[in-house]
């Protein structure tokens, strides 16, 4: 149902975190694929891609859509810090008939009304093909702010 597609450059302090709040909604059938977007990593990035099933890839995050075998796309900066329970609300979300989605940190949802002043740090979900007519050259910032506008904020 879901890709995850995570772009890295020496990320394996971050990455261990993300990668194990990715494992409930693997087991559960929710996300179907977790494609890793590598720059080159000297450090433990690629082993831990490895022990977590993970599937490495070079290139932009519009080469990592082509070959995603979802319907849906997640696309999620390494650092990001998504709660317990983050895939009940994208179930519920895409149950809903729900588009475009923002995934918010953890820290930031917690935040509460400063939240609103400034753009949370947050993944994207949003639909294969809207993700591939994305371009060639956006990133997980410019996609939050392509597809973040008016998106529910989940967390």
């Amino acid at each position: 149902m879901i890709t995850a597609v995570i772009p890295t450059l020496n990320s394996a302090r971050d990455l261990h975190g993300l990668l194990s709040t990715l494992v409930p909604a693997a087991a559960d059938g929710l996300l179907r694929q977790v494609l890793v977007l590598d720059a080159g990593s000297t450090d433990a990035t690629l082993e831990i891609c490895e022990d977590a099933g993970a599937d490495v890839l070079g290139g932009s995050i519009a080469q990592a859509v082509r070959v995603a075998r979802g319907d849906w796309v997640l696309v999620l900066p390494v650092d990001l810090r998504l709660r317990r329970g983050w895939d009940a609300a994208v179930t519920a979300h895409l149950e809903r008939g729900g588009g475009a989605a923002l995934l918010i940190d953890a820290t930031e949802a917690e935040r509460g009304i400063g939240r609103w002043f400034k753009r949370p740090k947050a993944g994207v979900l949003m639909r294969r093909n809207d993700a591939a007519r994305a371009g060639e050259g956006a990133d997980v910032e410019a996609l939050v702010r392509r597809f973040g506008r008016g998106a529910p904020r989940l967390s």
